[in-house]
């Protein structure tokens, strides 16, 4: 009896550990990003929505989703056009975030605005 008690209570332990540290280790993007040396920002809400406003002050809006692990699916959505489904890669490292084409011929870095 005691055995069949530390055993489940040793399991649950294991599993309560694990969930902790995926959620640790899952980026947390929502907020306003700054790109490195430029104007442009990128804005992830919680709700699944974001914003972008390039170098030429143009913006676009859409849904995000985060695929673990590092990727991301943009939804964009422009007036008078089909939405575009962008996808890619993503990484956090402490307040710096790249976004890189699936392709990898693109990257761009942001700084997390305060």
């Amino acid at each position: 009896m005691k055995k069949d008690k530390f055993k489940l209570c040793s399991a649950f332990v294991i599993f309560a550990l694990t969930f902790i540290l995926a959620c640790a280790n899952t980026p947390y993007i929502v907020g306003k990003w700054k790109k490195i040396g430029k104007t442009a920002t990128l804005e992830f809400w919680k709700d699944g929505t974001f914003k972008a406003i390039d170098n030429q002050r143009m913006d676009v809006s859409g849904k995000y989703t985060l695929i673990e692990p590092g990727n991301v699916r943009f939804e964009i959505f422009r007036q008078g056009s089909p939405s575009e489904i962008v996808n890619g890669t993503f990484s956090l490292q402490g307040d710096v975030l790249t976004v890189t084409s699936a392709d990898g011929k693109e990257i761009e870095r942001y700084k997390r605005e305060k």
